[in-house]
């Protein structure tokens, strides 16, 4: 498996879903962070697992519905750089964002 790292927007990302779904369900909002904690380690074991990202060289993404997680491989490392729900517009994806470990 290959070490991972999330950027601190998908850091940010996944702390402030995990805060909004609490005020409504504790339970569902522990259960998306256990679906994308499993969903990231399955990319770090199968890193082509992803699509391409068409205009993004290097760019892949994963779908773990509704969500999207967009990664990319620099020196051995995957490196989460966004997770975003499905329903939300896609912000640029920025491959220079600094990593923060997982």
């Amino acid at each position: 498996m290959m070490k991972i790292q999330l950027s601190d927007r998908a850091l940010a990302f996944l702390k402030a879903e995990q805060a909004y779904l609490a005020k409504f369900d504790k339970r569902t909002a522990l259960a998306v962070v256990q679906q994308l904690r499993r969903s990231v380690k399955l990319i770090g074991e199968h890193p082509h697992i992803g699509a391409a990202v068409d205009g993004f060289e290097g760019v892949r993404r994963f779908v773990s519905a509704p969500y999207h997680v967009d990664y990319i491989e620099s020196d051995g490392i995957l490196i989460v750089v966004t997770i975003r729900h499905g329903r939300q517009a896609p912000r640029q994806v920025d491959t220079n964002y600094p990593p923060f470990g997982i």
